[in-house]
């Protein structure tokens, strides 16, 4: 089947919510690990069809943002993703719990268990306004993005039009095509950093909500990082260090070791 032909429908947090409860207590009353396989598999039969679902009004809308109606599906999803989350952390809980954990463990691995208990550390009922506002900011960044109409040797493109041009073997014409679209960020600098500014202080509030210092360990969480014990520094760590009374921020990845001045 073709992306074009694939049938989009918005399903409602309620129908969500009555199909996980049923197969919570399916899972939590079963008698055989068949019983509880079978929960487990309509559950993620059911998971499997909404991130379909989602995935497909969000694609849709990012490909012509000024579609009016895939611009209220994504934002119907930006409100209700947090809800339905609601519903599914009770069904990892009752998976945790659960009495067949170690038929499980043994047929579906027990790295299965360990995602679970990282999936619980990213959620609270308290913070699904904050999980809203979150999702509304990104939704809004990556809107302007997708608007940006950048003029080049007599056309105008988009930003990932603009990609074979700063890609180009001719120097001259690839360091343009950079400072085009260089420019084009700056006219928006004021709109990209408020967004940035009231994400950053978001997520803080979101990861002071659910107990930690800061946003860093839920990031973590949410991104599996279940090798991670937070002492060693993996790739894709991000950590301070200070040298001559300033603060820095490191972001390394394989091959690539980008240092930050801090401002604070």
């Amino acid at each position: 089947m073709k992306f074009k032909e694939m049938q989009y429908e918005r399903i409602s947090v309620e129908s969500i919510a009555e199909e996980e409860k049923k197969l919570i207590k399916a899972l939590q009353e079963a008698k055989t690990f068949a019983e509880a396989e079978a929960a487990f598999l309509a559950i993620d039969k059911l998971d499997r069809h909404v991130s379909t679902m989602s995935a497909l009004a969000s694609i849709r809308h990012s490909i012509d943002t000024t579609d009016k109606f895939y611009d209220e599906e994504e934002n119907y999803w930006n409100n209700a993703s947090p809800q339905i989350q609601e519903y599914s952390q009770e069904w990892t809980k009752a998976l945790l719990a659960s009495r067949f954990r170690k038929e499980f463990e043994e047929k579906y691995g027990s790295i299965l268990f360990t995602n679970a208990e990282l999936a619980l550390k990213t959620f609270s009922p308290s913070i699904i306004p904050e999980l809203q506002q979150e999702n509304e900011l990104v939704t809004a960044y990556e809107r302007l993005l997708a608007s940006a109409q950048i003029p080049f040797e007599g056309g105008v493109y988009t930003i990932s039009q603009m990609t074979p041009f700063k890609n180009d073997p001719d120097d001259a014409r690839r360091l343009a095509a950079w400072k085009a679209e260089g420019q084009w960020y700056k006219d928006n600098q004021e709109e990209l950093d408020r967004l940035y500014d009231k994400l950053v202080h978001l997520r803080d509030t979101i990861g002071k909500k659910l107990g930690h210092d800061n946003f860093l360990p839920v990031g973590y969480c949410r991104m599996q990082r279940n090798c991670y014990d937070g002492q060693s520094e993996p790739a894709g760590h991000t950590g301070r260090h200070c040298h001559g009374g300033k603060t820095f921020l490191r972001v390394a990845f394989p091959g690539d070791c980008r240092v930050l001045q801090s401002h604070d």
